[in-house]
């Protein structure tokens, strides 16, 4: 392992220093990790609140779940081509798609 012989020291007010462990811990790092992520890393850093990525999967699916009643409705009258319930549900899983693409991958299988 590294070993880290140097310190840094600088000082924030109070507000700076909870955005700053807050950011740290919603990133899943310690504090001099994410600052060290922070300075010498050449990707963005973003700290995504979990709570918005829940409420965009939990949407998600009930997209996919609103989709599979229609299909059923569907494939019962069928009043909806095939064709057509094809095209939303390959717009569905490219909305996944991009979804997951922004969120760095996280979709739970």
């Amino acid at each position: 392992m590294l070993k880290r012989n140097n310190q840094v020291l600088f000082k924030l007010d109070e507000s700076e220093y909870f955005r700053l462990r807050r950011n740290a811990q919603q990133a899943g790092n310690s504090l001099s990790a994410y600052i060290r992520r922070c300075c010498f890393s050449e990707e963005k850093v973003v700290v995504i609140d979990r709570r918005v990525i829940r409420d965009v999967y939990r949407e998600m699916n009930s997209i996919g779940k609103n989709l599979n009643q229609i299909a059923r409705i569907a494939n019962i009258d069928r009043r909806i081509s095939p064709e057509s319930l094809d095209r939303v549900e390959a717009m569905l899983e490219e909305i996944w798609r991009v979804v997951d693409k922004q969120l760095g991958g996280i979709r739970k299988s």
